[in-house]
């Protein structure tokens, strides 16, 4: 709607809109009609008629008359009128709809804070607007927050529009805008208006009256020019025009200049014919329409300059090439993408080269482009059938998903007012890149797995003594790499972990230590390992340190011998805790004297000592008790201890003394149900099989049951039988969470023909649960899992199940390579795993762009 130009129809409008935001009982405002009635002209006026009324106001335009064409830029918007300071915000669209919800959601004038209007004219014209109400920003409208939205079409389509948005149906109030005649528009007004009046000639004759007026003119070259305008995803400058047309901008110019009324019913321009725009929507898509033949030149064009533009980046050395167009830097992508171009050749958008941006403003439009790229890798993968190959688009996932967490580490070090990533978070990517080519090398058949650790080794060789991050998890990635190597190396690398450990504030991880420990030379493990029991006899509560040194992965059986021979040294509490972890590691002689040992020190323990881990020492020592020692712990029984001593007993086959002890000592629910599963499980305890199925099925809340089963999913399927234990774990759908977990462990507890259908069912409730808490738990089923939903697990996670997208935690987080590696194993097997490893070169280059790749402007 022109400026100036306010008729009977729109004065109505606004009428009812003021009642509206009057009256204040709706926190919605539908306002809805035909194309070019007026709607956003209407709302112009009513923000601009609040004048200083302390109520913060936000107006988007939407579509590409606007500039916004994607849901995305729309959303920037949104966030730069919130927090205009702030501007431009470069989050993802999680990021930035969490900030936007959460403002929205909690506005409260009562708080302090000034009331807000929303203003969102035509999100029907954009391209990407999602369809689940549940990504909108808008479902939820805080005390002091009230939207208006327009939207084109009848009350019916405004009624869709208005569900899509989540807006509460209850709480809308809904204005038309009927439109006006030839004869409400003032002369001055009359040839830009008329294609929009009710009884005028409507976009399309207006179009085709511009074309036959162009061609009587002899203006080819600009009837090709608004063909291009159609066609762009936002208005065109005169250099981005003239270029796609072909012509210098001077001579564009000119053409423009001699045939503006021609034009001028059509389009709109700024100063010196910038940001070159079609008048509204309705007259672009009559044009677009009107144009049809030649869409395939204009799409060309586009994508021929897109390709041109890549192409320059791509040589461009850290630089940003000369001459580059505003417009095709920011859209190269989208039109690549429209055209349908292969996916080798759309990956070329995650080049660093291409992809590190030159501003903040740049960084978000990278971010949107690479979230509308993912969306086109991965639809493969997410509508893959089993006899699909998907080595192929599986990798090119991981490219996108790099790219992506790298630009979110550069936005982290931005925000920080850093002109780069700096060391630390560097060596963090380094750190999760050598830690996720060692979780492809595990799953990797032995041919390949050395090729692939070899990789890890030498990024470890090359960096692993340097990094200076959270100590315990540098310490851990370096074992890892010392167990995928020998020699020298190994050695090295364990030297490094056990330095890292030195980092830590609270002091070294000790148990880190002695899986160090095996990989050094004879006598250099030695002192390392009395060294570390050194410290943890000097600890406050030795016995506690001791017993976590006893926990260390892949403890030997000199190291554990050397661990008894230190707890037999302590008081007998301190040596409760101590022995209780070794029991097992313990060779058999030196296993008798634990157990006798830890036997008396129970009995010794005094109150005045260290205390005693009753309920960790009891499960320890049962197995290996008679009766008489069970009966001698019963007379005096501490807290924590039934419900060990009352499974040994049924083991025994002391089946009514079991069922006495797990009433007396564990008491009912979820206390009592647990001792007696593991009880009837055991050879001795079958008698107690009927008590334990009554006790696990009445457990209530459902989710308790399900939570017991998938802790102990062996047993209940020895117990409860596979049906019964699937159905106690479906049950469990009020905690999503306990029922994937109940599900995902009965999978790879079952025999092995129930596993693909139990593997089903863990992806089903993990998909239902629309969380990503379980996301490890669902993986562990990999092996088994339908190469469908293997592919949309992977296809949905990578990268995206993190809070906080980063290169590192892309590689090794949460939904990172690390964690994914399993799929990848089930997706592609051997070839994907190479072609994986491979895509993580890309993250070498990331790294060097960090370092030295800086083109902030």
């Amino acid at each position: 709607m022109e400026e100036g130009f306010f008729g009977r129809s729109q004065s109505a409008a606004f009428d009812a809109i003021c009642a509206w935001h009057d009256r204040g009982r709706a926190a919605a405002c539908v306002v809805y009609g035909p194309a070019g009635a007026g709607k956003g002209a209407v709302i112009d006026r009513f923000f601009g008629s609040l004048g200083e009324s302390g109520v913060q106001r936000v107006l988007v335009r939407a579509g590409r008359v606007s500039g916004a064409p994607f849901e995305h830029e729309v959303l920037t918007r949104l966030a730069a009128g919130l927090w205009p300071d702030d501007a431009p915000h470069a989050e993802d669209r999680q990021g930035l709809c969490e900030l936007l919800v959460n403002e929205i959601a909690n506005r409260d004038a009562e708080e302090g804070e000034p009331a807000l209007l929303l203003g969102l004219v035509g999100p029907d014209a954009c391209a990407d607007w999602p369809e689940d109400p549940e990504r909108s920003v808008l479902g939820e409208l805080g005390p002091s927050a009230r939207v208006l939205v327009a939207v084109t079409g009848p009350r019916g389509a405004a009624e869709r529009w208005a569900a899509r948005l989540a807006l509460g149906a209850d709480s809308i109030d809904w204005v038309h805008v009927s439109g006006f005649r030839l004869d409400e528009i003032d002369a001055p007004l009359r040839d830009r208006l008329a294609w929009a009046a009710i009884d005028g000639p409507g976009p399309r004759a207006t179009v085709e009256a511009a074309v036959n007026a162009l061609r009587e003119r002899g203006a080819a070259r600009l009837e090709a020019l608004l063909s291009i305008l159609a066609r762009a995803l936002a208005p065109l400058d005169l250099g981005d025009a003239s270029a796609l047309l072909g012509v210098e901008d001077a001579e564009l110019a000119a053409l423009l200049g001699a045939h503006r009324a021609a034009i001028e019913p059509v389009i709109a321009w700024g100063e010196r014919w910038s940001a070159l725009r079609f008048r509204h929507e309705a007259l672009r898509a009559a044009w677009s329409a009107a144009s049809e033949d030649g869409a395939a030149v204009c799409e060309r064009r586009f994508v021929e300059a897109a390709r041109k533009l890549l192409g320059a980046h791509a040589r461009a050395d850290g630089r940003p090439p000369e001459g580059r167009s505003a417009y095709l830097r920011r859209y190269a992508g989208a039109h690549l993408l429209a055209s349908g171009a292969p996916p080798a050749e759309l990956v070329a958008l995650c080049d660093p080269g291409w992809a590190w941006p030159s501003s903040l403003e740049d960084l978000a439009a990278r971010r949107a482009e690479l979230r509308r790229l993912r969306r086109a890798i991965a639809a493969p993968l997410e509508a893959s059938g089993a006899s699909e190959a998907l080595d192929v688009p599986v990798p090119r996932l991981v490219r996108v998903a790099l790219a992506q967490g790298a630009l979110g580490t550069l936005h982290r070090a931005w925000d920080q007012g850093d002109a780069r990533p700096g060391d630390a978070a560097r060596g963090d990517a380094e750190r999760a890149l050598a830690v996720a080519l060692l979780a492809l090398s595990a799953h990797a058949p032995e041919r390949s797995r050395e090729e692939i650790a070899a990789r890890a080794r030498e990024l470890v060789r090359r960096r692993g003594a340097a990094w200076r991050n959270e100590p315990s998890r540098d310490a851990q990635a370096l074992l890892a790499a010392a167990g995928a190597s020998s020699g020298g190396d190994a050695a090295s690398f364990a030297r490094w972990a056990v330095s890292a450990t030195s980092r830590d504030e609270q002091g070294p991880s000790l148990p880190v230590w002695l899986t160090a420990a095996r990989f050094l030379p004879p006598p250099e493990a030695d002192a390392l390992v009395a060294d570390a029991i050194e410290r943890a006899r000097s600890a406050p509560r030795p016995g506690h340190a001791l017993a976590q040194l006893a926990g260390a992965p892949g403890l030997d059986a000199g190291q554990a011998r050397s661990l008894f021979r230190a707890a037999m040294a302590l008081p007998p509490g301190s040596r409760a805790d101590a022995l209780a972890p070794l029991l097992r590691a313990l060779p058999d002689e030196e296993r008798a004297r634990g157990v006798s040992a830890l036997f008396d020190a129970f009995l010794g323990a005094s109150a005045d000592g260290e205390p005693v881990d009753y309920p960790s020492c009891t499960e320890a020592l049962a197995p290996f008790l008679g009766l008489p020692e069970l009966s001698k712990l019963l007379d005096d029984p501490m807290t924590g201890m039934g419900a060990a001593l009352a499974v040994r007993l049924a083991e025994l086959g002391e089946t009514a003394r079991a069922l006495d002890v797990i009433e007396q000592l564990c008491g009912g629910g979820i206390h009592g149900a647990g001792p007696l599963l593991r009880a009837a499980a055991t050879e001795g305890g079958r008698p107690l099989v009927r008590a334990a199925r009554e006790a696990v099925m009445s457990l209530g809340p459902k989710w308790v049951a399900a939570a017991l089963v998938g802790d102990r999913a062996a047993l209940a399927i020895e117990v409860l039988g596979l049906d019964a234990s699937v159905e106690i774990a479906e049950r469990g759908g009020g905690s999503g969470h306990a029922r994937i977990a109940a599900l995902a462990a009965l999978c790879r507890a079952a025999p092995e023909a129930s596993r693909p259908s139990l593997a089903a069912r863990a992806v089903a409730a993990y998909r239902e649960s629309g969380e990503t808490d379980g996301l490890e738990l669902v993986i562990r089923c990999a092996a088994w899992m339908s190469l469908h939903d293997a592919a949309w697990l992977f296809a949905r996670s990578l990268g995206d199940a993190a809070g906080s997208v980063t290169l590192a935690s892309t590689l090794s987080g949460w939904g990172g390579v690390e964690m994914l590696a399993p799929l990848v194993a089930r997706l592609g097997g051997e070839s994907a795993l190479i072609a994986v490893a491979d895509a993580l070169h890309e993250a070498n280059e990331w790294l060097a762009w960090m370092e030295s790749g800086d083109r902030s402007a």
